[in-house]
């Protein structure tokens, strides 16, 4: 009885702890590489909403700055393809190209470019045929 309880409760203090590590606050003294490497970290590790979260909050922090607003949208069009949600990922991807139209050569990196064509060639032709008819 005593092991059922003693597994009963490292249990409970696990998902508390589980739980308050999605729903903390994001520190606000953070620059926009430490937040994209918190979303990194959290997406390796599998917290994909946690994620997100960080590559939402760099870009309401930092997206003045179009380099760093261009790698938190590709990270979220990334995360997107990862989880299937692929209307999301096709909405960042094809934002970043834009950019890219509307900006002059060489002020971008070029390797955004290619990664976001990469990322719609992983979205299911299915899935992009229905997504394209919508828009």
């Amino acid at each position: 009885m005593k092991k059922i309880l003693f597994i009963l409760s490292v249990l409970v203090l696990g998902l508390t702890f589980v739980s308050c590590g999605t729903t903390e606050e994001i520190p606000e003294d953070l620059s926009s590489a430490q937040l994209l490497q918190q979303g990194q970290n959290a997406y390796f590790a599998g917290t994909y909403e946690v994620a997100e979260k960080y590559y939402i909050e760099t870009i309401k922090r930092f997206g003045d700055d179009t380099q760093t607003y261009i790698e938190a949208r590709y990270e979220l069009g990334h995360l997107y393809i990862k989880t299937k949600d692929y209307r999301k990922a096709y909405a960042n991807f094809t934002e970043i190209l834009k950019i890219y139209e509307a900006t002059p050569a060489g002020y971008l990196p070029p390797a955004y470019k290619k990664l976001c064509e990469l990322g719609l060639s992983k979205i299911p032709e299915k899935e992009l045929e229905k997504i394209k008819a919508e828009n």
